[in-house]
């Protein structure tokens, strides 16, 4: 296995100097940096030189830039900067995050027996259904929605995370036919099939229909042994009771769990902002005060105006800030660094050729 360099200590762009590594996946490494030019501590993702080789990959990550550009201004993380390298690959500069994530989240709180009360749902998911509506308007389709991809910031706040396997519309498919990526216990019926033409805005309505199932049942609607009895329930068998899980909620939970997870996407919720308002009508919550959210060309003209281009001259770095912030857990793995997992039954991200086949029927038996 060949050993993947350390760059711990270099500086990038003439303005990054790399501390730590953060995550490090098949593609590239996230590593915790310091700005030289603002003196904050940033989140700087890298391509292996591999996959820097490789144009679908580059073209992916630029997607993902683009992804963040647009959203800047919502609840998604946010890009500072984009740069090259020290071998010429392609750089993109984030937030750096301290806190957990929500699949995390959830297991602690499982640990200890609890649950999110209903109020405390509403108020984290309101921000990432009005970052998924703002994307879905610019033609964005994150394609990997799941726990592990939103995180609970520390001190308030949340970030709806990696876009690396996000389509844009009119862009050209990345993906082979027949390809199937995502996480297979968050991913439509119709994201199975491999045709990319079928995904539109309900597959991201399907998949966080998932996640609040999961976050108020404390269990996948769709638990299997294997890859195929997973591909098999979710794209034909009964939908699940949510009721069964928690009896104390209003009876109209299964309703809405019918229609967030429909095998056909016509009989699904049109739109995610559709599925959140019934999601507050049936369990009778008060919808939490919306923030202001800026239009999608004052965010887009916004966030590149404040690109700096990283090939200006570095100017001298300041002096070390004496209360530099310290950081309680930097994490960034699984966030902003796309990893493409085997197949397994992880959530993790997967990409394989053509769902699961079906086993063949057995002979039928000649009548004697």
């Amino acid at each position: 296995m060949t050993k993947v360099p350390d760059r711990v200590g270099q500086l990038v762009a003439q303005r990054y100097e790399l501390l730590a590594v953060v995550g490090r996946g098949g593609q590239g490494t996230v590593y915790r940096a310091r700005d030289r030019w603002s003196a904050r501590e940033v989140a700087l993702k890298v391509l292996g030189s591999k996959a820097a080789r490789e144009p679908h990959v580059v073209e992916r990550l630029m997607r993902e830039q683009q992804a963040m550009i647009v959203l800047k201004g919502t609840s998604a993380v946010e890009l500072f900067d984009v740069c090259r390298g020290n071998d010429g690959e392609l750089c993109l500069v984030m937030e750096l995050l301290s806190g957990v994530d929500l699949d995390e989240h959830l297991y602690s709180l499982e640990q200890r027996r609890e649950r999110m009360a209903l109020p405390e749902v509403a108020r984290l998911f309101e921000p990432i259904v009005n970052t998924l509506e703002t994307a879905h308007a610019a033609g964005i389709l994150h394609r990997d929605l799941k726990p592990a991809n939103i995180f609970l910031v520390q001190g308030g706040g949340v970030r709806l995370l990696d876009f690396g396997l996000a389509r844009l519309k009119k862009s050209a498919p990345l993906t082979a036919a027949g390809t199937v990526m995502g996480s297979p216990s968050f991913m439509a019926p119709e994201a199975w099939t491999g045709v990319s033409d079928l995904l539109d805005p309900r597959a991201d309505v399907y998949s966080l229909g998932v996640i609040l199932f999961r976050v108020l049942a404390s269990e996948l609607p769709f638990s299997a042994a294997s890859m195929h009895e997973k591909f098999v329930s979710t794209t034909t068998g009964a939908r699940p009771s949510l009721l069964r899980y928690r009896p104390d909620l209003p009876r109209h939970a299964d309703e809405w769990v019918a229609r967030a997870l429909a095998i056909d996407r016509e009989q699904r919720f049109a739109s995610v902002r559709a599925l959140w308002d019934a999601f507050l009508t049936s369990f009778h919550v008060a919808a939490p005060n919306p923030p202001k959210r800026p239009s999608l060309w004052a965010a887009a003209k916004g966030a590149l105006g404040q690109l700096v281009r990283s090939s200006q001259p570095a100017p001298p770095a300041p002096p070390p800030a004496s209360n530099e912030p310290s950081f309680a857990r930097e994490a960034l793995a699984r966030s902003v660094l796309h990893v493409e997992d085997t197949l397994s039954m992880s959530d993790g991200d997967i990409a394989f050729q053509t769902p699961p086949a079906p086993p063949p029927p057995p002979p039928p038996r000649r009548s004697k």
